[in-house]
């Protein structure tokens, strides 16, 4: 296995589950009624032990049998969140599709992130070598992932199905192909996606005014100055993010010192606890986190140049934008540069099923690393 790419992703793995015992301490109690302040810290460690065992299992599956086996988990996922899912408050103006198992809250969006990836690279990898290319033959994952997402949106998770469309673009546009017709659709979608980006990013400029003050979901796109809505929920949550990190400073208050997350910033533990890592450590440590997260795409990109087939490439490169776009979006909530989403950081915010796939994924990746090495001692 690729050393950097396993003791990067434990690593951050096991940091995070601290770092949300630090950030949830205070809340757990007094926010959740929890009885223990290790309440979310032990439910982490769980679903990461959990995760570990999973990466073992993904690890022993050829990729050649990755198509069956993730239209299979695909389509399960889907029928579940049609028939038995439930619709779970996260914070007042962001949803999530969730399924309840006792104590244990299951998403399948999380799950069909990674399975979908792993069933367009499959299925590209042999579309490409086919002579049979018709325009239908080309999108037929598409409409997939397309009703996947748009299964979550009528769910109300906007945040999720957003990452959804521009991951599936990007792998989309990730398949090598002659055809000019192609090309043109690969430009079209690539076109919507960067249309999309250009809304999120300037929305604000055109949505009328009432729509940003109105306290409803297009209030979020009212992201500039937080700290001039002090009082308002679409700036509350992030200038209480920009008051840790200048709390924090270049080497931190202490471990255990952030004032913020004294119930002043609300999910500290989940998507907002990049702002308490800096206040208790400091922007270098924040910056160390940054790059870590860059070594881990540069390797998994790596591995993914080095493949001998097209489906294990494109799956490697599914997986880094999968893992990029949840930075991206993330810290560019946190900073200010783009609407507050929801989407958790990778490795370090709370969350089962996000702990889980994110370490199946990077084992999914470990597993074309084994088989690229096996290729290159057998020739």
């Amino acid at each position: 296995m690729n050393k950097w790419i396993l003791f990067i992703s434990i690593g951050l793995a096991i940091l995070g589950a601290f770092l949300i015992l630090d950030a949830s301490s205070i809340s757990s109690v007094l926010r959740y009624h929890n009885a223990s302040p290790y309440y979310f810290f032990r439910k982490q460690l769980i679903m990461i032990a959990i995760g570990i065992v999973g990466s073992l299992i993904v690890l022993r599956f050829p990729t050649s049998t990755y198509k069956t086996i993730s239209l299979g988990i695909s389509l399960i996922m889907l029928a579940i969140m049609i028939f038995t899912f439930g619709w779970s408050k996260i914070t007042g103006s962001i949803s999530t599709v969730t399924m309840t198992i006792g104590p244990i809250t299951f998403q399948p969006a999380e799950v069909l992130k990674v399975s979908l990836i792993m069933y367009m690279g499959s299925y590209y990898g042999q579309w490409a070598n086919s002579n049979n290319k018709s325009w239908f033959s080309a999108i037929r994952p598409l409409i997939l992932c397309a009703v996947c997402a748009g299964v979550i949106l009528l769910g109300g998770d906007f945040g999720t199905c957003a990452i959804m469309a521009a991951l599936y673009a990007l792998v989309f546009a990730c398949v090598p192909t002659k055809e000019p017709w192609i090309k043109t659709f690969k430009g079209i979608v690539i076109f919507l996606l960067i249309f999309s980006v250009c809304i999120l990013k300037f929305g604000y400029l055109v949505l009328p005014e009432s729509a940003l003050d109105g306290g409803g979901r297009l209030s979020r796109f009212n992201y500039k100055n937080a700290c001039d809505r002090y009082e308002d929920p679409s700036g509350y949550q992030v200038c209480n993010g920009y008051i840790a990190m200048d709390n924090g400073g270049l080497t931190g208050v202490g471990v255990g010192n952030s004032v913020q997350k004294y119930l002043y910033l609300p999910e500290s533990h989940t998507d907002f606890i990049f702002p308490i890592v800096v206040e208790e450590f400091g922007v270098i440590v924040g910056i160390l986190i940054i790059i870590a997260y860059m070594v881990l795409l540069y390797f998994t990109f790596r591995v993914a140049v080095n493949t001998h087939t097209l489906r294990n490439s494109i799956i490697c490169y599914g997986i880094g934008i999968y893992f990029m776009l949840h930075i991206f979006i993330n810290l560019g909530g946190v900073l200010g540069i783009i609407p507050v989403t929801g989407v958790p950081l990778p490795f370090l915010s709370y969350g089962g099923t996000f702990i889980i796939c994110m370490l199946g994924a990077f084992a999914i990746v470990q597993r074309i690393n084994m088989e690229n090495q096996i290729h290159k001692e057998s020739n």
